[in-house]
């Protein structure tokens, strides 16, 4: 298959080569310069009017379009920000975007039609580049849980320091004012007696260092993060 440029993998397809959540490796689907659309069976083509060849890389040979596009073209696609939050955290912990890198494909691609321009700016427009990415799914569901529960300041990975400035823990969010850490609670990964140990021990740490801790279940975060948001709420009236 010949692919006429400017054109490459997009979308779904474009998601999974770049193992993004909510991509797709059971179909081809193809983005192109519009009166340019390769004809062939069991292709999926989108035209697009602003695609040139700043748009595209190659991915183990294969033209692809840039991360920062597929981002663009999933919202498109799921035009929810929760989504495409956790796409964009997802692509900050491959290192495959930045703010300013996807900030500057937005400006050039955003225009009334365009399917996920509105999402997409939202999102953008929350988007601290001086925070660290997430470093997981259940991590971005966690800071999301904790902003529409009335807490979007929450900072992720947030390192902690007793009083003498030495290093206590990196817990996964923390409201720094009110001293009070939230740490994911995956039983998957803390199941065996010494890993529960080291945990148990960290925990303690926290804690002298005149920290409160909560724990996020995957079950809670799930279904609305109400059980976590009051104790938060409780945790919060009682300091």
């Amino acid at each position: 298959m010949l692919l006429r440029p400017p054109a490459g993998v997009s979308h779904l397809a474009g998601g999974a080569l770049y193992e993004l959540p909510g991509g797709r490796d059971d179909m081809v689907e193809l983005a192109c310069k519009r009166w340019r659309r390769p004809r062939h069976a069991g292709l999926v083509v989108h035209e697009q009017t602003r695609i040139d060849e700043r748009d595209i890389i190659e991915v183990d040979g294969i033209p692809v379009m840039k991360p920062e596009l597929i981002v663009l073209q999933l919202a498109g696609l799921r035009p929810f920000p929760a989504y495409v939050e956790a796409v964009i955290q997802a692509a900050r912990r491959k290192r495959l975007i930045t703010y300013e890198s996807t900030r500057e494909m937005f400006e050039r691609h955003a225009r009334r039609g365009v399917r996920g321009v509105r999402v997409m700016r939202a999102v953008l427009d929350g988007w601290d580049p001086s925070r660290r990415p997430t470093e997981s799914e259940m991590e971005t569901m966690l800071l999301q849980t904790l902003a529409d529960g009335g807490w979007p300041r929450a900072v992720p990975q947030y390192e902690i320091f007793d009083r003498d400035g030495v290093f206590v823990a990196r817990v996964d969010a923390a409201l720094p004012d009110l001293r009070i850490a939230i740490e994911y609670d995956s039983i998957q990964e803390h199941s065996d007696e010494f890993q529960l140990t080291r945990d148990a021990r960290r925990r303690n740490r926290i804690v002298a260092a005149q920290w409160r801790v909560l724990s996020a279940r995957h079950r809670d975060l799930t279904n609305g993060g109400a059980e976590l948001l009051d104790a938060i709420a409780e945790t919060a009236r009682c300091a």
